[in-house]
């Protein structure tokens, strides 16, 4: 009796075990790096958005695939449902792409010059006098995007890669361009991890802020599946304290509740 007993907990053991994994999934991202959103996929601090993706999808027993490619390839692959999902999306950068109802962050994008520059950001009028380094397929807010995609004169200068900011920051100390426009935690990181910050200073910041999602393919059925997922998680992380602790990794407070 006892045999048959053990034997059938086995078998119920293991059909469970089947069943959770028939029903795993590996979810794929794509992004460039944009720490500290996101960085190198095999460092202990791959980015804030990472982890709280993985610590979501883990959690429903899912796994995560995440690659580093760059921006506007990114976007190509995720719209063809090549992969599952970008991370540090706005929603001018794709709106067709299926985006969660909570976000993982907010965006404040400043211009930068460098140290000796005058220069000072007060109006998109302004930019017609300077060399604007940007990257491409990138979104700044309305406004800045119509002068971008507007514009007809070499003044714009859009970089691509998977180091585009890096390039633009080249381009500015060897005064290629007059002024980079970039996120401000990124631009932050970078200039540390170049040693250069005090070669660059900061040159006066876009009114508009934008939020920042993780957003999937518009062309896989799985995306409504995995956007719930990440909508609810962030909530249920930022309600157990989990979310303060990824965040505090970074030295980042909390969009929307502080920290």
């Amino acid at each position: 009796m006892k045999k048959i007993t053990i034997l059938y907990g086995l078998i119920s053991l293991l059909s469970t075990s089947l069943s959770t994994l028939a029903c795993a999934d590996v979810v794929t991202v794509l992004s460039d790096k944009w720490y500290p959103m996101n960085g190198d996929p095999n460092s202990s601090r791959p980015g804030y958005m990472i982890e709280i993706a993985q610590n979501i999808l883990n959690k429903n027993g899912h796994s995560l695939d995440y690659r580093l490619a760059p921006w506007k390839r990114s976007i190509l692959e995720v719209r063809r449902g090549s992969v599952d999902c970008v991370v540090g999306a706005h929603k001018s950068d794709a709106e067709d792409f299926v985006f969660p109802k909570n976000s993982w962050g907010e965006a404040t994008f400043k211009f930068y010059t460098t140290a000796k520059s005058s220069w000072n950001y007060q109006s998109i009028s302004q930019l017609n006098t300077v060399k604007l380094g940007a990257i491409s397929a990138y979104s700044y807010g309305p406004e800045l995007d119509r002068y971008i995609k507007g514009s007809k004169h070499p003044n714009v200068q859009l970089t691509t890669g998977e180091k585009a900011l890096e390039q633009n920051i080249r381009k500015l100390l060897a005064n290629r361009i007059d002024t980079v426009i970039a996120h401000e935690l990124v631009m932050s990181a970078q200039l540390k991890t170049l040693n250069i910050s005090s070669d660059i200073k900061s040159a006066g910041a876009l009114e508009f802020t934008e939020l920042m999602y993780i957003a999937c393919s518009p062309n896989k059925e799985s995306s409504k599946k995995y956007i719930q997922l990440f909508s609810d998680g962030i909530v249920e992380l930022r309600k157990n304290g989990g979310l303060k602790q990824i965040l505090q990794k970074y030295g980042i407070e909390d969009w929307e509740v502080g920290s």
